[in-house]
């Protein structure tokens, strides 16, 4: 503002446009004692502004009044002749009065602007607020699967802070516990928008830093890319030239814990209010992650088993019948059910505690045997069932086998005691042996009932006669 209004009788056309250098004694004169500085004749002709052009001619006449708002001097107007002769005119009280109308106009431009950016700021709390609420209540029962409500919530957050702010990139990075890896887990701007699951280092970046100490940092565009550490690892390192806001996300109970990072477009800068705008919607982004967990653990306790953590029975067969509807008979997949031999003895003999902890351990070799793309649930009591993807019945075979070799060796201490147990299995194919859930449910559960008939601790395919 040092020369945003320039009036004066006989100026250089065009001078307006001449930059004023810091250092300019008129104009720095003028703003640090708040007073106006006034110079005629022979004296004004040592305050030219350069060596040469328009912009260094020696002025003749020289002004310039402090533009106050508020107690604060924000620049001031500054008045320059360079026409023979002296001031005609009371420059000093004409200027005053323009410094004071300037004043007056650029309070008013600073108090809309705030006006405006503190609305645009509530409109942008609440849109959030409204999409959370969106994908919860839409999470709530929805019936999808492999629905992921945070992440709608990590998306929707990261969006909105990308619109206030009007970055040109903004990346959400969640940490592992001792801040040591992360992975984005929503970025927006850039080549797009996207979560990326491997993890990388974060070790010596300042995302490293500000996880540790907990406050923000801002990195001007200047200072961006020299500091003493990189702000991001290589491998998410965008394009740069605006400045970067890195604000930490305070740890959610069993949730999320991590650093948003905002990117400036070209040329522009982040302040201190852009921080708190960042932090007030990580705070409506923070309930949103918090109900969304414990919609997930609500929605985990309906489909899990509460003692092994593997699928109930319900939900097993609600999934392996809409896999086997996918299906349509153009690969061969397998059921096996599996049946803890001898278990009322283990029960009788040591106690429920003991049957629960067989059953746990037998779970847990299940879960270390089946691949991801299998499905193992517990049918009832100390039964289990198995859906094995691309199984044809060979393979099904020797999945089957080493599952029962392993909790073979499994041993139990029960009153001092080493104690073993042993299981039974049987399988049936698709679409061999059935092409419905229930068929191969059933004809699994038969062929487990011929290897306990024939001895138990056995495995047996299921044959149709």
């Amino acid at each position: 503002f040092r020369a945003g209004a320039a009036a004066c009788r006989g100026m250089h056309p065009g001078s307006a446009d001449v930059a004023i250098p810091d250092d300019y004694v008129p104009v720095r004169e003028a703003t640090l004692f708040r007073r106006t500085f006034f110079s005629d004749g022979e004296d004004a002709g040592s305050w030219a502004r350069g060596g040469g052009g328009d912009g260094g001619a020696r002025p003749t006449g020289v002004a310039a009044a402090p533009v106050s708002t508020d107690g604060n001097v924000e620049g001031a107007i500054l008045a320059l002749r360079t026409a023979e002769g002296r001031w005609t005119e009371p420059v000093g009280q004409a200027l005053e009065m323009a410094a004071y109308l300037a004043a007056r106009e650029l309070d008013r431009a600073r108090r809309q602007f705030q006006a405006h950016r503190y609305l645009a700021m509530q409109e942008g709390f609440h849109r959030l607020i409204r999409r959370t609420a969106e994908i919860t209540e839409n999470a709530d029962g929805d019936g999808q699967e492999n629905a992921s409500p945070r992440r709608d919530v990590y998306r929707a957050a990261v969006e909105q802070v990308r619109r206030q702010l009007d970055a040109g990139r903004v990346l959400l990075i969640e940490a592992d516990p001792g801040g040591k890896r992360g992975r984005i887990a929503w970025e927006s701007g850039g080549e797009g928008a996207a979560d990326r699951e491997e993890k990388v280092s974060l070790k010596d970046t300042y995302v490293e830093w500000v996880l540790g100490q907990g406050v923000h940092r801002i990195f001007s565009a200047d200072s961006a890319a020299a500091g003493r550490f990189p702000v991001l690892p290589p491998a998410w390192t965008g394009a740069r030239g605006g400045g970067r806001l890195l604000v930490p996300v305070r740890a959610v109970a069993d949730g999320f814990h991590g650093v948003m990072v905002c990117e400036a477009g070209e040329g522009r800068n982040f302040d201190g209010r852009d921080a708190d705008t960042v932090k007030d919607m990580l705070a409506i982004m923070r309930m949103g992650i918090s109900h969304a967990l414990r919609l997930e653990n609500l929605e985990k306790e309906a489909k899990n088993d509460g003692l092994t953590g593997l699928l109930n029975r319900k939900t097993f067969c609600a999934q392996l019948a809409n896999v086997l509807s996918r299906l349509d008979g153009r690969y061969p997949c397998a059921v096996v059910m599996l049946d803890i031999d001898h278990f009322k003895k283990v029960n009788d003999t040591y106690g429920h505690p003991a049957g629960d902890e067989v059953i746990r351990k037998v779970s847990s070799v299940i879960r270390k045997t089946v691949r991801k793309v299998d499905m193992a649930g517990r049918y009832g009591g100390e039964e289990f069932v198995i859906y094995l993807h691309s199984a044809d019945p060979s393979h099904a075979g020797q999945v089957a086998e080493r599952l029962r070799l392993m909790i073979r060796q499994t041993r139990f201490v029960f009153e001092k005691r080493e104690v073993g147990v042993t299981a039974s299995l049987g399988f049936a194919c698709y679409p061999g042996d059935g092409k419905t859930s229930e068929e191969l449910l059933h004809h699994a559960d038969v062929a487990l009932y011929r290897s306990k008939q024939g001895g138990r601790d056995r495995t047996t395919a299921y044959m149709n006669q």
